[in-house]
């Protein structure tokens, strides 16, 4: 059932292209896109400019309007990229700031300031060398899962609005911007595909994610998607033994937990943490595939998506929403505390 309303939104992405999971030799793949509404967006940017200034967390564009005059504007002033933050005081700071206004106030009960959803791809369980070859085969599987994650986010999130407006979508700068397909071709299909989406730009928009070298505020959701990705990948494979980047994680990891405990009970109730959470519908990370897959498998599995009557679905789902985490001691999400 559908509301008699609409949604604009834009949509920022970044990915974690082919990392090793040291523990069990897995190879995986990572794809991040935020939904931002855009009755919210200048309170988004607001926010994570203004937690920039971690004294006063009030930010100004220039130093010398700072009522403050903290003398850190320009170390504070910088990429906030999960890959760098222990390498810099301002960037730890920020980037923990950064994890709390995700944790609560992004993702308040009567208000939801942004929609995430990530997916990983366990390239180890898919015949992946069948996607393409010349240096082209982890391109062609993003621009295919891409869609997918598109696809995915605006029905889930956005079930009951009668039309989704997506004005503009955003991607960090990359190798995908010069595939011949990716541009332009999960606009075609997404839009193709959902009846209640319109997209208002031809073209994925590629910006660099330092909002000094972009000149656009838009590179600051980029580094939030980059922020949370990394975390994402970091907490589940154990990726980092930096006491900065763990820190960061330590603070994502009960929203992470809430998440990925998805369980339901012998009747189908939805008896999880995630259902109960305020996170429900709004925050999503899933996995795909359980099993190995051939490419032939993958490509009819991910065309049946949507059709919930098509028997070959039924029979096995093969997203899923939890894994254990890549310690030694093989610790679950459990576990975490």
């Amino acid at each position: 059932m559908y509301l008699n309303k609409n949604i604009e939104l834009d949509i920022y992405s970044d990915e974690i292209l082919s990392n090793l999971d040291y523990f069990d030799n897995t190879k995986w793949m990572y794809l991040g896109v935020l939904f931002i509404p855009k009755d919210y967006k200048e309170d988004v940017l607001n926010n994570l400019k203004d937690l920039r200034c971690i004294k006063n967390h009030h930010w100004n564009g220039l130093e010398s309007y700072c009522p403050n005059r903290c003398k850190f504007h320009k170390d504070n002033n910088t990429e906030i990229h999960f890959k760098e933050i222990g390498k810099s005081n301002a960037r730890y700071k920020i980037a923990k700031n950064w994890i709390h206004f995700i944790n609560k106030k992004a993702c308040r009960k009567y208000k939801k300031m942004i929609y995430l959803n990530i997916l990983g791809i366990n390239l180890s369980n898919i015949n992946y060398k069948e996607f393409g070859s010349g240096g082209k085969t982890e391109l062609n599987i993003y621009n295919r899962f891409y869609r997918t994650v598109l696809k995915s986010g605006l029905n889930y999130f956005f079930k009951g609005y009668t039309n989704i407006i997506v004005n503009s979508i955003f991607h960090d700068r990359g190798s995908q911007e010069y595939h011949e397909y990716f541009p332009w071709h999960p606009i075609q299909q997404t839009e193709f595909e959902i009846n209640r989406v319109s997209i208002n730009c031809k073209e994925i928009k590629f910006i660099d994610s330092d909002h000094r070298k972009s000149k656009s505020d838009e590179s600051q959701f980029i580094q939030l998607i980059d922020l949370i990705l990394g975390a994402t990948f970091s907490i589940i494979h154990n990726s980092s033994n930096n006491s900065r980047k763990k820190e960061v994680c330590e603070l994502f990891k009960p929203t992470l937990h809430k998440l990925l405990d998805r369980k339901k009970d012998s009747k189908g109730q939805k008896v999880g943490d995630y259902y109960k959470s305020n996170y429900y519908r709004t925050y999503q990370i899933s996995f795909f595939p359980k099993s190995k897959m051939a490419l032939e498998e993958v490509i009819t599995y991910l065309n049946l998506q949507g059709n919930r009557k098509t028997k070959e679905k039924e029979k096995e789902d093969n997203f899923y929403y939890s894994r254990v985490t890549g310690s030694r001691n093989q610790q679950t999400l459990d576990k975490w505390s």
